[in-house]
């Protein structure tokens, strides 16, 4: 199943140092151009740029959506990476890792199924690729990832089942 990434999980990962966790989990994952633009291009040397402008062609695959009009659609609710990321969801049948709560729920209403950073952690903690969510949940807070106090202990509780 294709992983369709936003932009917002990518960033907060880099500046964690925990992109290699993105690919490690979901080993490849593909975005739209305005995610590669808004990460690489605008985003030029900040973090993430480099490590996702190296990643393409290895597991990150870039693509268009096709349905322009939806995405024009979208753009009026929502910033050009996540429209052009639902659109591709939809068209790929894959899952979207997104943590925006807009976007999420624009996600939800038609029908894609949610991944996230926090679900990402307990993802990889049940793969063992990880030995605490909390410790790696910690460190990107550290870093600038914004997590509610009910989303982080229902995430905390989540991985002690694993």
């Amino acid at each position: 199943m294709e992983i369709v990434a936003d932009s917002g999980p990518l960033i907060s990962c880099a500046r964690a140092h925990k992109l290699i966790l993105v690919r490690d989990v979901y080993s490849e994952i593909v975005i739209p151009p305005s995610v590669y633009r808004e990460i690489v291009i605008e985003g030029a040397g900040k973090p993430g740029a480099e490590e996702v402008e190296a990643a393409v062609s290895i597991w990150i695959t870039v693509k268009e959506p096709e349905n322009e009009s939806f995405v024009a659609n979208m753009k009026q609710r929502l910033g050009p990476g996540e429209s052009e990321a639902i659109a591709l969801a939809i068209e790929l049948g894959g899952y979207i890792l997104i943590d925006e709560k807009s976007g999420i729920n624009e996600a939800r209403e038609r029908g894609i199924r949610i991944k996230s950073t926090l679900l990402m952690l307990l993802e990889a903690k049940e793969l063992g690729l990880i030995s605490s969510v909390k410790e790696e949940l910690d460190e990107l807070i550290d870093s600038g990832f914004r997590c509610s106090d009910v989303l982080y202990y229902k995430t905390l509780a989540l991985s002690n089942g694993i």
